[in-house]
């Protein structure tokens, strides 16, 4: 498949070299103790999952809730604390950027809450925007994506050619399962790829439509990194002309 296949397991790190990507990095960990998250030369967005982390950054505290996102400039450190998986995605950054907080709640209720698809051709979603075009970020676009029982995300298909590669997380989807598609021809033979909970899979580039299953459908928090620092316009894409021509 063209696309990095990891299953869930191991709390981990994975260096963009890993799965098959140039930028962006991930990283998954459980909290247990106070944990500590440094960025480097990185911007980093944390994403909290299963609970709650209570957040020391400089002198600013706070708590992120489950689907909450704490944006990391670079060169600065951030403690959590508390029961939760923490998801660190991570991208090359050379532009000093701001601390936030972006409570997913909020998220929801605003116009960073897109709707796409028809429930006639079973391609319904809700698309959340958490670090969106205009966020203050540098590579970064960042959100989640809730998809009906049984229905098509990401559709039609499309692509994001060599501006940006991305990483998809499964989160939500309980015991359920779903197909992921990634390729640049329909001829490809190991196009498709069963995911379940806790799986990740790298796109680097490609065509990256999916279904999820009648029981649970199909639910993921998606990070596109851009290859080109500031080049972040969220529906710079190319859909597949046989399937359509814009995303709806």
């Amino acid at each position: 498949m063209r696309g990095g296949h990891f299953q869930n397991g191991q709390y981990r790190k994975l260096a963009a070299k890993e799965m098959g990507l140039v930028y962006g990095d991930f990283e998954k960990r459980l909290l247990t103790d106070e944990t500590a998250f440094s960025s480097g030369g990185r911007e980093l967005a944390l994403v909290v999952l299963g609970g709650s982390a209570a957040y020391r950054y400089g002198e600013r505290t706070g708590t992120a809730a489950h689907r909450d996102v704490l944006y990391l400039p670079i060169e600065e450190t951030i403690t959590l604390k508390g029961q939760a998986t923490v998801l660190c995605y991570g991208a090359p950054c050379t532009r000093r950027t701001a601390f936030r907080h972006i409570v997913f709640e909020e998220v929801a209720a605003d116009e960073r809450h897109k709707r796409y698809g028809s429930a006639a051709q079973n391609t319904a979603r809700h698309v959340y925007n958490c670090i969106d075009d205009t966020f203050d970020s540098s590579r970064l676009l960042m959100g989640f994506c809730d998809g009906a029982p049984g229905g098509w995300t990401a559709w039609p298909p499309h692509e994001h050619g060599k501006a940006r590669e991305e990483i998809y997380y499964y989160t939500g989807m309980e015991d359920g399962f779903a197909l992921q598609c990634v390729y640049d021809d329909l001829a490809e033979g190991d196009a498709v790829r069963m995911v379940r909970e806790g799986d990740l899979i790298a796109i680097p580039g490609g065509y990256h439509p999916n279904v999820g299953c009648p029981k649970t459908g199909i639910h993921y928090l998606f990070c596109m990194v851009s290859v080109k620092e500031g080049d972040r316009r969220f529906m710079d894409l190319t859909v597949q002309k046989e399937f359509g021509d814009k995303l709806e």
